[in-house]
């Protein structure tokens, strides 16, 4: 019976010098690869991962490996070397320093009041209360509102009044180009647009969380005059 086989020429190139002569030696090795039809287990539970049986032993990705048990593998293009974080989850991706996300915070806020200013509205200061409860948003990875987790957040983190908040996702955005990336969508959406320049706001509060490649980005204005229906 024909099997499906992939045959990976490995291309090893042995020279082999003779003594007394200048003839050299190649061989071509190939190995066949055959689809494994092992079951690989995790803690005693059965995964799904795609495996080759290759001279009688199993490989996998090790790409594969790191999403089913927990570690972050990447390639490291600067550095021409795979990376692997055994204390990060996987994503695939170089992970971000808190520092970094820090910083694309503090952009999206400086931005977020631009945009604000250009149009009439007041400045809205940092607080830290908002800022816990958009970060906090921002980490569930939604990828659309969810109303009563988002109030039940905001009334975790201690703000006791009513608010605005928008969310954007997107991919393929470098780091330095987050923070420009979501405040654009939310200008360039009449709805979004309406709550980043509400006019009784005083407050800020913006998130940012990213896996796999997406971007998550949370903004939550404070307004004192309101109040939130799950609040305390």
């Amino acid at each position: 019976m024909k099997q499906r086989m992939a045959c990976l020429l490995i291309g090893i190139l042995m020279g082999a010098v003779l003594l007394g002569g200048n003839i050299s030696q190649a061989a071509e090795i190939f190995l066949k690869a055959f689809p494994s039809a092992n079951q690989f287990y995790l803690d005693e539970e059965p995964v799904q991962m795609e495996a080759y049986t290759i001279n009688g032993s199993n490989y996998v990705r090790l790409r594969d490996i790191g999403e089913v048990v927990g570690f972050n593998v990447y390639w490291d293009n600067e550095n021409r070397c795979v990376q692997v974080e055994s204390d990060k989850p996987y994503t695939g991706q170089p992970s971000l320093p808190s520092t970094d996300l820090d910083a694309v915070r503090s952009e999206m806020v400086e931005r977020i009041n631009d945009v604000r200013m250009q149009h009439g509205a007041q400045f809205l200061r940092i607080d830290d209360r908002l800022m816990a409860a958009a970060q906090e948003c921002a980490d569930k990875h939604y990828t659309w509102h969810h109303d009563l987790e988002e109030c039940e957040a905001v009334a975790r983190s201690g703000y006791p009044y009513g608010f605005g908040i928008n969310l954007t996702v997107f991919t393929l955005c470098p780091t330095d180009h987050v923070a420009e990336q979501a405040v654009e969508n939310w200008v360039n959406s009449p709805g979004h647009f309406r709550t980043m320049t509400v006019s009784d706001g005083d407050s800020i509060g913006v998130g940012v969380a990213r896996e796999n490649g997406v971007t998550y980005c949370y903004m939550i204005v404070g307004r004192p005059g309101t109040y939130n229906p799950y609040g305390a």
